[in-house]
């Protein structure tokens, strides 16, 4: 069984494997079967090859910069992370507040399961008001 002390490392893990774009680390959070949905109801796949491949090339072609702004709450084999981040190129970087990451976990410790909360922008309207 993964005790709240070993959540809150991995979680962490994750956000400094995120921030410093460290592979290894960020790859070897997760189980083999792991479902990544982010955000929530907009893209979800399916294992750890998928997680390690295009949602890792997504984070560093964006330089996704993560980090905890509150509490990890923890409740049996979960959790749910209060999160901030910076993406985007330096002349065009932006940030991003508050995330919600859920996270289940296996009972080696790995992640079984991420989604991703948050208010997505909204669409620029072509046309102005009258």
């Amino acid at each position: 069984m993964t005790g709240r002390a070993e959540i809150v490392t991995a979680i962490e893990a994750y956000c400094r494997a995120q921030s410093e774009q460290d592979a290894e680390a960020w790859a070897a959070l997760y189980a083999e079967d792991v479902v990544y949905e982010d955000p929530v109801g907009i893209r979800e796949v399916r294992g750890k090859d998928q997680v390690v491949g295009p949602i890792w090339n997504d984070i560093v072609r964006n330089a996704v910069r993560i980090w905890l702004t509150d509490t990890v709450i923890v409740c049996g084999s979960e959790a749910l992370a209060i999160l901030a981040c910076e993406m985007g190129p330096p002349d065009r970087r932006r940030g991003l507040s508050p995330i919600v990451d859920q996270f289940r976990f296996d009972a080696e410790g790995r992640i079984v399961s991420v989604r991703g909360f948050y208010n997505l922008p909204e669409p620029v309207s072509a046309q102005t008001p009258a």
